[in-house]
């Protein structure tokens, strides 16, 4: 009889202890469900001052300001990658090709000749009242698989307001092997892409209202916007502070311009910089069909039998470009 009791007692123990493995186990899976279901939330983009001070030496910083501005001050440990150390600058603006993407196999190069290998957490910054090139920069990692990159809210701005050090020391980062089996997919059109799907997808110009109306100063061959795109300025996220709108406002914000989280929608500026930053804002704020247009109106305006439209209103693609677009390419998107 004891030795049946002994035997419940183990079994009932035993069990006790599936279950709790279990049971952990349910809330581990849930927990990785909700952080990589999808990329809405403050969180999944941004951390605070406070947050980077507390876990500086697990991470890779990288300050995306222009090399001046890294020279006179930034945060200790960062490395200095500013926009065009990730693009193509041979050429002139609006020739094809000018101011994009490197291929994946240099672009893998680059990126981890900033010490960054996929595995390591990754926060950049910039400077408020730029061009968000800290937007880029993390809009390029996402891009190439990595997932563990965020921004700092407020930039290097907020870091030395919250009395975080600064450093005038320059960084060399230690290289580490890094390779981009293909570019994430949802993430990036073409310019053939786009012309094929004028009047189908919602066209976002995140330039200032001046761009998109007809104004030229960043060498353009034309002046003008898309066919069809609705002018939302990409500074328009922003509070006062420089600090991002919270998510209820921003999609209060794009809502008022006729946008639903369903929409497929792509977003240029100039050249890609200001555009990627805001893709990421609204994916942040459930817009999760959002794609940068890279190649933007550089190499739209640059090339001469693509339609432009001058003016405050939208306009709409003339119906002979529509025709000529020809069958629609998705395969054009960059995956």
């Amino acid at each position: 009889m004891a030795k049946i009791i002994i035997r419940k007692e183990r079994m009932v123990k035993l069990r006790r202890i599936v279950g709790s493995f279990v049971f952990a186990c349910l809330i581990v899976v849930t927990i990785m469900s909700v952080a990589f279901a999808s990329e809405s939330g403050k969180d999944s983009l941004y951390v605070t001052p406070e947050w980077l001070k507390a876990n500086k030496g697990s991470v890779v910083i990288v300050d995306a300001r222009p090399k001046s501005m890294y020279s006179k001050g930034h945060i200790p440990g960062a490395v200095n990658a500013e926009w065009t150390y990730f693009a193509n600058m041979k050429g002139s603006p609006g020739s094809p090709g000018w101011g994009d993407l490197y291929p994946k196999d240099i672009l893998a190069k680059k990126i981890g000749a900033l010490g960054i290998d996929g595995k390591k957490p990754v926060v950049v910054y910039a400077d408020p009242g730029g061009w968000g090139q800290d937007g880029w920069v993390v809009w390029i990692l996402r891009l190439s698989g990595i997932e563990n990159a965020k921004m700092l809210e407020g930039g290097f701005m907020a870091w030395k307001a919250a009395g975080g050090e600064v450093s005038t020391k320059p960084v060399a980062a230690k290289a580490k092997p890094f390779k981009i089996e293909s570019f994430r997919g949802g993430y990036n059109v073409t310019t053939p892409w786009l012309k094929a799907k004028l009047g189908e997808v919602y066209i976002i110009d995140a330039r200032t209202p001046f761009e998109y109306q007809g104004a030229r100063i960043f060498q353009e061959k034309r002046g003008g916007h898309i066919p069809g795109a609705i002018n939302i300025p990409f500074d328009s996220v922003f509070n006062e502070d420089q600090t991002v709108k919270d998510v209820e406002e921003l999609r209060a914000l794009f809502q008022s311009y006729g946008l639903s989280p369903d929409d497929e929608i792509v977003v240029y500026d100039t050249a890609g910089v200001r555009s990627a930053y805001l893709v990421l804002v609204l994916r942040m704020a459930g817009f999760e069909n959002a794609r940068n247009y890279d190649s933007s109106f550089h190499e739209w305006a640059g090339t001469p039998e693509l339609e432009v439209v001058q003016g405050s209103d939208p306009g709409a693609p003339s119906p002979a470009a529509v025709k000529d677009s020809g069958e629609k390419n998705d395969s054009a998107a960059s995956s």
